[in-house]
């Protein structure tokens, strides 16, 4: 089984579609092909601090020019920039091969996707052309910041491979900023910081080159983490004794948030009515908590859906409700308030995931990709996220696990830590007991699902239609092997989020034993899991990230008939790294045959350092899985 495979449905699990990824990832229509056709020549980043007399602001003043080259035969390829409410697009200029292309347009049109996705998000866009080898097009975008808040995360890599790119920040001394520079070593990037007077103003400036161009790629942790690039945050500013706090503390971010919330008015009649609804008959508050959070989950569809401050504003609770969807915030703030029509303490908290490499002890808009609910019960947290479906409260998926969250409080936050979870959480149990019948092996077997092995599975199968459940769950068991078939299925309530799920069903495993004169030769495991799963090492360029700490067990007992006699059993397998665990073990008593199976994924982080080890490790359970049983007719 491929790697890709395994993590299928993982894909569901990115981060919540928000506003909030134009913040530190640059969005662009444009996905870097292999070849290096086209190049940027030279980039040049500009960001000046100013004051606007006529709004009497603080705004930042961004001025971007690209210069890309051709490299070999002629092309054309896209151009966009993206920009949000607290932006506006001055100027565009393109000029190709020195002269100013007054034929080309740039479109500006929002974000959208059908009917189901809309945002403030905009995108200017138009094609660019190469007439030649060695065809020059240039871009100039001067562009205004209208909140120095919404200035953060600004890279050094580009679509494109670069020769050059210098980043300026021009910061006069009545702003106070700090820049935070990451993933500097090892690259070409020369940092300066001087002073212009005429200007009384600090000037930083960041020199790369010969940067790489940045690449989409599967399982890849998120761009903060492998990508060189500065974070900038905006404290305060004190123009002509005119002052302003921006993110000076923590606090200071999360009186910025929380004043969104209370901005919200929620129908508490409305509300009322269906909190109650929802418990009758449900007096324990840890029952009603877990109603309201089954019910948000059910019946609330995730839809990113942003419109101006929406990024950061949550949708009316009442409005959620009568949509039936909303977004991470509007379903968080939905969950929150039918907590409190029961009289529970609900709050909302702001939380980055795994996805970023920040916490709150940077406090930028950055810190926080995601809204969740927290519900204070007998002196404990329970932190419940309603765009995971069919997870329980304890239960954490591994992109929040352990990540710090900012808790509302009044007027100051609570800092916390979702708990971090271990592989143990998501054991996923298969026990088998099986025969040999000719070349073939059939048996009784009952699988058992824990944590997210167990979201995923009811998450896919309750996305077909209910007369297809029985074919999708036996293509999620079998993953449309048609060696493998599968009878007399049952399992546990299709719609049970506590405990464990069970499934249980007939197997035949069709030609799991091949026959040479006496001797059989049997292949005991027919799922093999990671199954070469080796990394291209010259391929892959960054490092990758697991979906979840996996933990699959297998135990497999195998009745060998009495005319039968074992004559080999492969050597076990016990691999141990910090990262990952693989163990097999081979035991006989009397004729039957004990085959364990467990491994361990404990890390999800696998940096490109590990790559080695990780695929020594795979090319020796792929051999461990080629070596079969060899039995004997007597």
């Amino acid at each position: 089984m491929k790697l890709q495979v395994l993590i299928r449905f993982h894909v569901r699990r990115l981060l919540c579609l928000s506003i909030w990824l134009f913040l530190y990832y640059p969005l662009s229509v444009h996905a870097q092909k292999t070849d290096d056709n086209i190049e940027l020549a030279n980039v040049d980043e500009t960001y000046e601090f100013q004051y606007d007399t006529r709004q009497k602001q603080i705004t930042v003043k961004e001025t971007l020019y690209k210069d890309f080259i051709c490299n070999g035969f002629r092309s054309a390829i896209p151009f966009s920039e993206s920009y949000n409410g607290q932006e506006e697009i001055k100027n565009v200029t393109i000029t190709v091969d020195g002269k100013k292309a007054r034929s080309i347009e740039p479109a500006f049109d929002y974000l959208n996707i059908d009917e189901y996705f809309y945002s403030d998000l905009r995108i200017c866009h138009f094609t660019l052309p190469f007439t030649r080898q060695g065809s020059h097009s240039e871009v100039t975008i001067e562009k205004e910041i209208k909140d120095p808040r919404y200035l953060t995360t600004v890279y050094l890599n580009e679509d494109y491979p670069e020769k050059q790119k210098k980043v300026t920040v021009i910061v006069p001394r009545w702003m106070d900023i700090e820049i935070h520079t990451f993933h500097f070593k090892g690259q070409h990037i020369k940092t300066e910081k001087t002073y212009n007077k005429d200007k009384d103003a600090d000037v930083y400036t960041y020199t790369a080159t010969e940067l790489p161009a940045m690449k989409s790629t599967s399982m890849s942790p998120g761009p903060t983490w492998i990508y060189p690039h500065i974070l900038v945050r905006s404290k305060a500013a004190n123009y002509n004794g005119e002052k302003n706090t921006y993110f000076n503390t923590t606090n200071d971010l999360y009186q910025w948030c929380h004043n969104l919330t209370t901005q919200l008015h929620p129908d508490t009649t409305a509300l009322g009515a269906k909190a109650r609804e929802i418990t009758t008959g449900i007096t324990d508050p840890f029952a009603q908590m877990k109603a309201i959070f089954y019910w948000v989950e059910e019946n609330i569809r995730y839809i990113a859906f942003e419109d101006g401050l929406a990024g950061f504003k949550p949708d009316e609770a009442h409005e959620v409700m009568r949509k039936k969807y909303g977004d991470c915030k509007g379903m968080a703030n939905l969950t929150k308030e039918l907590l409190l029509r029961c009289g529970l303490d609900a709050r909302l908290c702001w939380i980055g995931t795994n996805h970023i490499m920040y916490d709150h002890s940077i406090p930028s808009l950055n810190a926080d990709n995601h809204m969740i609910c927290a519900l204070k019960y007998n002196n404990k947290w329970w932190f419940l996220d309603a765009t995971e479906k069919y997870m329980q409260p304890g239960i954490y998926a591994e992109r929040i696990a352990g990540r710090q969250v900012m808790i509302e409080n009044g007027d100051n936050c609570l800092l916390e830590n979702i708990p971090a979870v271990t592989p143990e959480q998501n054991i996923r149990l298969f026990t088998e007991s099986l025969t040999i019948d000719g070349n073939n092996m059939n048996g009784k077997i009952k699988y058992q699902y824990n944590g997210e092995s167990k979201s995923d599975l009811l998450y896919t199968v309750n996305l077909t239609k209910k007369d297809r459940v029985q074919t999708a769950l036996e293509h999620y068991i079998t993953n449309s092997n048609s060696h493998y078939k599968i009878s007399n299925v049952t399992t546990s309530p299709l719609d049970q989020r506590d405990g464990k799920l069970e499934v249980d069903f007939d197997l035949l495993y069709q030609d799991a034993v091949s026959s040479f004169g006496k001797e059989m030769y049997i292949d005991i495991d027919y799922n093999k899991e990671f199954n070469n799963a080796t990394i291209d090492t010259v391929k892959r360029t960054t490092d990758f990230r697991f979906g979840t700490k996996s933990n699959y067990i297998t135990e497999t007992e195998l009745t060998i008939p009495n005319s039968c006699k074992i004559l080999m059993l492969p050597e076990d397998l016990h691999i141990t790294s910090p990262n990952f665990s693989f163990d097999i073990t081979y035991k006989t008593v009397g004729n039957k045959i004990s085959y364990r199976k467990q491994l361990k994924i404990n890390n999800t982080y696998l940096a490109k350092a590990s790559f080695g080890e990780w695929n020594k490790a795979i090319t020796a359970l792929s051999k461990k899985y080629l070596e079969q049983i060899t039995v004997s007719r007597q």
